[in-house]
């Protein structure tokens, strides 16, 4: 009885490996978005230098995106309003991008938040709805960047 069970073992582990892998790839796939990082902010004497990376990871190009941003000072109040055009952002490329914020001391905004997408051209399959969708933002910087 052992020796037909460790067979049968043998037999079908191929199958379950193949089942596993093909799991784990589904898993792993991810769904195509644009990634925007807050990466560095600097207080100059125009107010607050940020600097940001966005990666267009659709498999469309995007000829414009534009953010509508709030930003939000330390008490959590609105600080500012403001809106923030990325440019040409071809399927796969990283972009740098900086822009000197109003409101002075960087110190002095706790967050910023990507309110929306006002306009996002490209292709056919391109619209403002599906980059706010596929947007995923981060922060390396004291400012929090949130969706």
């Amino acid at each position: 009885m052992n020796t037909l069970l460790k067979l049968s073992s043998l037999a079908l582990a191929p199958l379950w490996i193949t089942q596993v892998t093909e799991a784990h790839a589904a898993d792993t796939k991810q769904e195509p978005v644009i990634t925007l990082q807050l990466n560095k902010a600097d207080t100059t004497q125009n107010g607050c230098r940020v600097s940001l990376v966005v990666r267009n990871h659709l498999q469309e190009e995007v000829t414009q995106l534009a953010l509508d941003l709030v930003l939000f000072d330390n008490a959590g109040e609105i600080a500012d309003f403001l809106s923030m055009k990325t440019g040409r952002l071809p399927s796969g490329k990283t972009r740098v991008r900086q822009y000197d914020l109003p409101s002075g001391d960087c110190a002095a905004i706790s967050s910023v938040l990507v309110n929306n997408v006002t306009q996002c051209e490209g292709t056919a399959n391109v619209s403002p709805a599906r980059c706010l969708d596929a947007l995923k933002v981060s922060s390396r910087a004291a400012i929090e960047l949130t969706l």
